[in-house]
Parts: C-alpha cells; structure tokens; sequence
C-alpha cells in the first residue's frame, strides 16, 4: 500500500510541475489523484493518512474555485505539502493537520471549504481545459452554435406544454440536442455529450410514439438545457480566460435521472400517449393567436437566413467610423468653401456622398439591430417556471416579438424586464385560481409582454390581469419607510409611481423571489441609463401595465439644433411635436406657473435659459417655443431663441466627471465641429422648479 500512495504521489507531483495556469488539466488529475488516494488509505486502515488526502483534494478544489485564493502561491505550497506528506508516507510518522498547514500559508482568513455537492465542478474544469486545448478554434464555433441551438429550442419546449403532440416542436428539439451531442464528441466534451444524448434518447422516443410529452419529461428536458446552458458558458469562460464560475451542477445525478426515465419509458412506467393525466396543467401559450401562426414562428428558427458571425468590438468599432464619417461628412457639406461653391457638378458629387453615407450609416445601424424576440423568450421561461413553484395558471402572450432594436440595448434591457416579470407573476396575479374565481375572473390569469414603435423610438409593455396597484396601501406603506409625508398631499399616479423609490417594497414576506426591497428601482435605473423612461398604470382589481419608452439606438439619433444667445444645444426630434412662434401677449401665469393657450388647451411653459442659468428672457417677440410631447401624451412647451437646424448626432458621453449632471444626456459634435450639449427634456421639465 505504501508504494501505491507513493507512486500516486509522484504523478500528484508530477502534473503539479506542469501546471501552467492556463490549461486546468493538470489540477484535475492531481484532484482526482489525491482522492483515489484517500479511498486507498482509508480502505487499508489508514484514516489519519485518508483524512489529509481527502483535504488535500479539497484543496486543489478550493485553488480553482476560489477568488480569494492566489492560484501562483497555493500550487506552489500545494507542491510542498505533497512533498511533506510523501515524508510521512516514507516514514510512517504522525502528521497534523494538513489542511490547517496550507491555509495558514495562502489563507490567513479561511473560508468555508466548498461543499461536497459541487465535486464535479473540478472534474468538469478539467475535461473544458482539455478539450480546448486540443482545438481552441472549433471550441469557440461550439459555444456559438450550442448558445444559439438552446436559445431556439426554448420556444418549442413550451409550447410543447401546451401542445405535446406537436411533430414540428419535438423534431425541432431533437435536432437542437442531436447538433449539440455531435460536435461535443468530436471535442471530447463528454458531460455535455452525455446530457444531450440522453435527451435526444428521450426525445425520439416521444416523436416515435413511445411517450407522450408530460410535465415531468418536459421539467426534466428544461433541466437539461438549463445544464448544457450553464455548461457551455463555462466552458466559453475557459476559452476566454475569465475565471470559472461555481456552477452548482450536479451532472451526475442529473445523467442518473436521464436514464432512469428513459429506462421507464422501456419498461411502460412513463404515462401511454393519450392518457388524460399526462397533459400539463399549466398553460405558457398565446391563446389568443391562430395556433397555425405560433407554429411557424416555431419553424422559422430552423430556417433563418444565412449569416456571419462577426466580432462584437469589430461591429462596434465600425460603427464608430461610421460615426465618426458622418461628422466629417456634414462638416464639409455645411462649411462656408462649400456653401459658396456653385458648380452644379461638385455640387452632384457631394449630394451623391451625401447619399452614400446616409445608406452606409443605415445600413452599419442595421448591422446592430436584432428582434428582442430571444429575450422575450427568456420571459416565457420564467413565468413558466414562477407559476409552476407559485401553483398559478397563468397564460404568457407575446406581440411584437419580431421589433428591432440595438443590441447593446437589449443586452441591458434583460434584467429590467426580468424583475418586472417576477413581479407580475409574484404581486400582481392572485395568489390562487380560487381567489380569481371569487373576484369573478378566470381562473387562468393573462400576462402578456408586447413591443412596438411609437414616435420613433420602441415601447415594450408588460400587462397583466391581476390584482392591480392598490394606492391607499403604497401611500401607507411609502409613510412607514419615511418615503413620503403623511400629510403629503399626491395625486394617484403619484402614489403608484412611489414604487420606484429606492427600498420600496409591499412584500410582507422575503422570498427567493420578491420582498428584498430591491427592484422597481433599479429598474428605473437601468432604463434610464439607457435614456428611457418606465411609466405604470393600474387600476386596483383589474391589473396593471408598465410601460418601458426607449430609444431605437444608443449611438445616432435626429436632432433639433437650437440657439440660446450665443451657445447651440441639441433636443432630440423624438421629443419634438411641433414648433410655433410666440409672443409676451400669449402667456399667462397661473399660481406663479407660465402657460400658453395653444389650439384650446393650456401648455405649460418651460424656459431653457432658467434651467440653464441664464438670464430669463422678458421679451419674448421672437421666441420660439417647441412643443414636447411625453410618453403619457402630455405635452408642454420650451421656449427656445432660435431653430437653427436639424441634423444626425452621433452621441458622445459626457465622461464620468459630469455622469450625474442634470439635464443633459450626452454632446455631439456639430457640423461647424464645435461641441453642442444635447438636453435630457424630461429632465429639465421635472427638475424645472427646482432652479
């Protein structure tokens, strides 16, 4: 036996020296190494030597895991302990605790060791450092295709919840897995192979008729994906370098459970098809559109249009170019050697680059636009799951999936969405269908999330059917928190809009999944960052709808250029109406506020040259005054000295140092090349009297 733990020793040494913190291999072996070690030691009788063995391996885990860890310094001490207990083995002596010794050494502060339910993470390390080692080029090809294989799937396999007969759905999945298995094997991805081999397995034997489609092959195919998902991402982390994430998968069992069905399904222990039981009591579907329609939507993502994947950094840096080309372009075309120019055919030639640069600015937009129907997608899946832990029947619709819009925008828009959803399956649905019942609703409740265009920018909508927003109990609730006056005296949009402020919450509970007091702000947050608004309307008993208005690019937008005494600023034309000339004559004051009777209604007005600081303007004779229209259809007016153009603005940020400035939401540069400030309207129309 001695000799054995040597030897294991040795190769533990051996793979310790070739270790090269880029390729996890090495640390895989030694951890599996150390534990057939331990098995070893403590079959023969040999606890105190199994138990340093076990902590050892415990270790090596630790090392890759662990942030707080310097990886350099702990193989190298690692080396050492190894190197002192192969003393112990030679000499038969007692030994204290090793893993006390390492931690003292790399650790001053130890953390938890990580728990045995996450030992497969270290061999699955090892087995993505390998097999990307052996080809770096297929690898990253693999991440791609099996992300965008998992993401195409999900649609069927909830719809496959509500029709389970459905031929095209299940071949569709079937193909997904079958594609992922294939490339995994020519990668020795074996985890990953496995997984989608048994689900395949499955999967053939419901479209050959041998199993119906029922929720407990249906939660157990999302497993699957939700494994292979979170697998591939770690293994992409691997390709890239970044480091691993603690994934909490427990592949084996998992692979265990695979087998076991499809072992049922052999042997007639899986429901027959046509047995009534098997069918899913919960519906996540679009009742309300022609089921022929929602299958082809399905179908379409196996038929998609060719493409080429292309670097996001080069997209986004020839974007930027683009940018760039379309400052210099319209410098040059409104320059004073141009505007004097009176050649008709130097003239033809700058309207003919005038023209090519507008489609190539078009086009390169075009490049960044995707449909957000993928993260619609994603919201399906987590009412579907939300309403099974919650047992709520709840009917998810989309509209408007096929909406474009830029892609740094929908990477951002995930999360906000995501918490918005959570609460509407966890506050605004009814706790039971009985309680619907007794308010005299259908049983089944509606959630339905929708996009559209309106006034050039995309507005995504998120209604639901429930309860609605009781007002008397925000403002309640908004008291308690300090967040409000109890004399304050608030209109109702007011108080519902309460939801927004920082650490507001109605939850009487804390729950994985509402109740922390975090939420509704950051979302508001997060949308405007992306120079958006989030609006919300309710009506207590009926449901609510939140309304998300954001603009269809974050880098060009069309701009109104204005003139205010001798400086320039930008207003975005989305927030524009119209413009009209007025005079002192037209504006009257009620209860110290400024209006303009204007086409028999009342518009308030707002003076640039206060927010900004200026002296306010007394004669207004020939002032301008630009009609804004908001998301809630309420219009005001901003008083302007003069409009001196429209034109394309490619948006620069301000720079952290005035991230937080009022009023402002970027610059640009103009086509003189100075700098114009572009104003944030619905900034200067909320924080107006506060200057």
């Amino acid at each position: 036996m001695k000799q054995k733990l040597l030897n294991g020793l040795n190769t533990i040494s051996e793979n310790l020296v070739l270790f090269d913190f880029i390729d996890l291999g090495p640390l895989g072996r030694v951890h599996s190494e150390f534990s057939s070690l331990s098995r070893l030691a403590s079959d023969s009788g040999n606890e105190e030597i199994a138990i340093a063995f076990s902590e050892l391996a415990g270790i090596t885990e630790k090392l890759v895991i662990d942030e707080n860890v310097d990886m350099q310094q702990g193989v190298q001490h690692l080396n050492e302990l190894t190197t002192l207990l192969s003393e112990h083995v030679v000499s038969n002596e007692a030994i204290d605790d090793i893993g006390e010794q390492f931690f003292k050494l790399i650790n001053p502060d130890p953390q938890d060791t990580i728990s045995n339910d996450d030992i497969d993470d270290i061999g699955l390390l090892a087995e993505f450092s390998s097999s990307f080692q052996k080809d770096p080029e297929v690898s990253q090809d693999f991440v791609n295709e099996a992300l965008d294989h998992l993401e195409n799937c999900m649609p069927a396999l909830l719809e496959l919840e509500r029709t389970p007969d459905d031929a095209d759905c299940i071949n569709l999945v079937f193909r997904c897995f079958h594609s992922i298995k294939g490339v995994a094997g020519f990668l020795c991805l074996d985890t990953i192979r496995t997984i989608a081999h048994l689900s395949e397995d499955i999967l053939d034997k419901v479209r050959s008729g041998q199993a119906r489609y029922t929720r407990e092959i249906s939660n157990l195919v999302l497993e699957s994906s939700d494994a292979l998902k979170a697998m591939t991402e770690q293994f992409s982390r691997i390709i890239t370098g970044s480091k691993p994430e603690n994934m909490s998968i427990d592949a084996n069992r998992l692979k265990q459970r695979l087998k076991d069905t499809i072992n049922n399904i052999s042997n007639n222990n899986i429901h027959a098809p046509g047995d009534p039981t098997s069918m899913p009591k919960l519906e996540v579907g679009s009742p309300s559109s022609p089921k022929s329609s929602r299958q082809q939507g399905i179908r379409d993502f196996a038929g998609r249009n060719e493409v080429i994947k292309v670097n996001a950094n080069r997209l986004n840096r020839l974007i930027d170019i683009i940018g760039e080309l379309v400052i210099a372009e319209t410098i040059v075309l409104e320059s004073e050697e141009t505007r004097s120019h009176v050649n008709p055919g130097y003239l033809r030639k700058l309207n003919q680059l005038d023209k090519i640069t507008r489609e190539l600015q078009t086009m390169g937009m075009g490049m960044r636009m995707v449909a957000v129907k993928p993260t619609f997608n994603n919201m399906a899946r987590i009412v579907r799951d939300l309403a099974e832990k919650q047992s709520k029947k709840i009917e998810f619709s989309m509209a408007g999936e096929d909406t474009e819009i830029d892609k740094n925008i929908v990477d951002k828009l995930g999360d906000p969405l995501v918490h918005m959803i959570r609460n509407a399956v966890d506050h605004g649905i009814e706790s039971s269908p009985e309680e619907r019942e007794d308010g005299g609703k259908n049983p089944v409740a509606k959630i339905e999330i929708r996009a559209f265009h309106r006034g050039g920018s995309i507005c995504i909508e998120i209604e639901d059917d429930g309860k609605g927003i009781n007002p008397d109990v925000i403002f309640e609730k908004a008291v308690q928190k300090g967040v409000v006056d109890p004399d304050a005296n608030l209109s109702r949009s007011e108080i519902i809009n309460l939801i927004f402020a920082p650490g507001f919450s109605t939850a009487e509970n804390v729950t994985d999944i509402s109740g922390r007091g975090v939420g509704m702000d950051v979302v508001k947050r997060n949308i405007s960052e992306l120079n958006g608004t989030v609006e919300v309307s309710s009506e207590p008993g009926r449901g609510s709808v939140f309304c998300i208005r954001l603009p269809l690019t974050l880098a060009i937008i069309d701009g109104m250029i204005v003139r205010l005494g001798n400086e320039r600023f930008i207003v975005p034309t989305l927030s524009i109406s119209r413009a009209v000339n007025i005079t002192s004559s037209m504006i009257h004051r009620v209860k110290e506020r400024e209006f303009v009777f204007h086409q028999e209604r009342n518009i308030p007005v707002y003076r640039l040259a206060k927010f900004l600081g200026s002296e306010p303007q007394d004669d207004t004779a020939n002032a301008l005054m630009l009609i804004l229209e908001d998301e809630d259809n309420s219009v005001s007016g901003l008083i302007v000295d003069e409009l001196v153009g429209k034109q394309q603005i490619v948006i620069k940020s301000l720079g952290e140092a005035f991230r937080n400035v009022d009023g402002y939401s970027g610059c640009a540069i103009l086509s003189d090349g100075s700098v114009g400030l572009i104003i944030d309207v619905s900034n200067v129309i909320k924080s107006y009297d506060n200057w």
